[in-house]
């Protein structure tokens, strides 16, 4: 683990029990529903997830038959998890030097985690390396290029403004910003790691009047939603 990997483990034990880290996924999660979709049928399928953090996504799948892996690199989250998702193993490692032999797993799920990554490239490979043949992973966050994270700004603006008022993740004087990549340019880097790679725009965290209102737009551009999947294939 580098120092700065040490660092933002760190913010995230400083975090970790807060409301930031849920501990249960509503069957009706946008995520969830985004992982399941592309994944498919996990009865008896090994599944990692990596940036588990509470261990929510863990204890969901693992309910619907999938025997799942969770990774993270706080110590105070896998506490977390390793009891909110008891049966379950949780390992202590980062995404760019993964503890396991290649072609290990089935699936891959890391939700909102690539932009707490320096190294990313890295992470990627290690994503690639441990699915087997044919093997599917997704990855979501959020997307820079749209609207909704936050009632109606544009997210990069909703995302900088907040950074510059120092009320985000990090801290204004932390040595490093989340990483927010433009839905093309992360494509580009997957394609050198996999055979098949599709780009999923989610609105599902926009509900209600927002949802009503921002919805002829979503539909036009889909674009512009405020989440973005990236689905892979190996």
């Amino acid at each position: 683990m580098t120092d700065l990997e040490r660092l933002i483990s760190g913010r995230f034990d400083e975090l970790a029990a807060t409301s930031m880290f849920p501990r249960d996924v509503a069957p009706d999660d946008f995520e969830l529903e985004a992982a399941l979709e592309w994944l498919g049928d996990l009865r008896s399928r090994v599944v990692l997830d990596l940036g588990c953090a509470s261990g929510r996504f863990v204890k969901a799948l693992s309910a619907l038959g999938a025997r799942v892996v969770g990774v993270d690199r706080s110590l105070q989250l896998l506490h977390t998890a390793s009891k909110n998702a008891a049966g379950s193993p949780v390992v202590l490692s980062t995404a760019t030097r993964l503890p396991f032999a290649d072609s290990t797993y089935d699936g891959v799920l890391c939700i909102e985690v690539i932009e707490h990554i320096p190294e990313l490239e890295a992470a990627l490979s290690e994503i690639a390396r441990v699915l087997k043949p044919g093997g599917r992973a997704i990855i979501i966050d959020k997307n820079p290029v749209g609207v909704g994270y936050h009632r109606f700004y544009p997210n990069w603006l909703y995302k900088v403004t907040m950074e510059r008022l120092d009320r985000w993740f990090y801290p204004k004087a932390f040595p490093f910003r989340e990483q927010w990549p433009a839905p093309w340019s992360l494509r580009r880097k997957l394609r050198s790691h996999f055979a098949r790679v599709e780009i999923r725009y989610l609105a599902g965290r926009v509900r209600g009047l927002r949802g009503r209102l921002l919805g002829p737009l979503f539909k036009l551009v889909p674009a512009l939603r405020p989440d973005v999947a990236w689905c892979c294939q190996k």
